[in-house]
């Protein structure tokens, strides 16, 4: 189990850095030092691999998540957002993490051979915890699943023009106008 958890860190660095579109089990298995074989023995299909290694990008997030939650349980949202950004752009490798899942969200099937399913959750997992964290600061039932919404696609938004351009001092303070559009929904006063 240790290797195979060792294998698929391995994996999701080299997506990261290399893309999915273009993802072939012969590259991607001399650039982690095994054998195609071995690939396909730990995780089946290329497809199998991709999609494990997805989740494991995910729990590699949520177990930061959950650290950052368990040093300080309350937490807010617009904070969250805060130490995301400056985790992603605190290394390469952790901006390349972020990537991936970005990526597999916006690719067509046809293209990276994700089922609709997969690319779906790269999104939603994000955003049901959002609406969670919202509605447990305040906002509005009936408003929750849109205020999510609007809030993960700006994130989201963002991090893709980051990618795009590099631009972080800019994407910064537009990610700070957007909080400070959600600290003020919450807090009216």
């Amino acid at each position: 189990m240790e290797r195979r958890v060792e294998l698929l860190d391995a994996v999701v660095a080299y997506l990261g850095q290399n893309g999915l579109a273009a993802a072939s089990l012969r590259p991607m298995a001399n650039a982690i030092g095994v054998s195609v074989n071995a690939l396909v023995h730990h995780f089946g299909s290329k497809e199998d691999i991709v999609i494990a290694a997805l989740r494991r990008a995910n729990e590699t997030q949520i177990a930061v998540l959950d650290r950052w939650l368990a040093r300080d349980p309350g937490l807010g949202m617009a904070d969250l957002l805060r130490r995301w950004w400056r985790w992603m752009n605190s290394s390469p490798a952790r901006l390349a993490h972020i990537r991936l899942g970005i990526e597999a969200a916006a690719l067509e099937a046809t293209a990276s051979g994700l089922p609709g399913d997969v690319r779906a959750e790269q999104i939603g997992l994000w955003r049901l915890d959002i609406e969670r964290r919202l509605a447990n600061e305040g906002v509005p039932p009936e408003r929750v699943e849109m205020e999510a919404s609007l809030l993960k696609a700006m994130f989201t938004g963002i991090v893709v023009d980051l990618l795009a351009t590099g631009e972080r001092r800019r994407l910064g303070a537009a990610l700070e106008l957007g909080l400070g559009r959600l600290t003020s929904m919450l807090d009216p006063a």
